[in-house]
């Protein structure tokens, strides 16, 4: 019996420690997978790589369109006209500048409000050279051209067409406004008043290929 016990012993120590064995080498194999997964998971994250390069533009504005009206009468455009009898007439001077950035075309519109509106014809003439008046009889040393003329009438201005103008002081404008109280004026209009309004505005048009700046 001791024998047999002996042998049965033996036989089962060593069953187990194959078991053993066998467990150990499983769970070898299974650490070197997952140790080996780590390895692939790490070469991936490092065969990526991400760059950028970047770069910003020159600094962008837009363009200002500025019209200027200038009296070159010392003020007189705004000056009171008295005691007006049908076909009397009168001269106003005004330069238009434009101080915005771009060329553009400027238009211009006279009105009369009042009880004369409808009576005042406006006649407009610029000047190459500034206008020049001596004893009341006004002036151009270079060429003149019509820009407008026609008789306002109340909420209905004349249009006066100044042209393209180029920026700066150098491409002014000098114009001639003649106003003429109707010949025909009736009766009815004795001691009644009116006045004028002057305006000048401008258009800038885009759509241009600002490719090169």
């Amino acid at each position: 019996m001791s024998t047999m016990t002996h042998e049965h012993t033996n036989a089962c120590a060593g069953r187990h420690a194959r078991i053993g064995m066998g467990k150990k080498v499983r769970r070898v194999a299974a650490l070197g997978l997952a140790v080996g997964g780590a390895v692939l998971i790490g070469n991936g994250a490092f065969s990526s790589w991400t760059t950028t390069a970047e770069v910003n533009s020159g600094g962008l504005s837009t363009a200002s369109g500025t019209p200027t009206l200038v009296d070159t009468n010392g003020g007189q455009f705004v000056t009171a006209v008295s005691n007006l009898l049908p076909g009397d007439y009168f001269y106003r001077y005004v330069d238009v500048r434009n101080d915005g950035t771009l060329t553009s075309t400027f238009t211009g519109s006279v009105g009369v409000t009042g009880d004369l509106a409808g009576q005042i014809a406006v006649d407009a003439a610029s000047c190459t050279a500034t206008w020049t008046t001596v004893n009341g009889v006004s002036t151009c040393s270079g060429t003149t051209a019509g820009i407008g003329s026609g008789t306002p009438a109340l909420n209905s201005p004349v249009a006066i067409n100044h042209g393209s103008l180029a920026p700066g002081a150098g491409a002014t404008q000098h114009v001639r406004y003649k106003f003429t109280f109707s010949s025909a004026a009736p009766a009815s209009l004795q001691g009644k008043n009116g006045s004028i309004s002057l305006s000048v505005s401008n258009a800038l048009v885009g759509g241009s290929d600002r490719t090169g700046g």
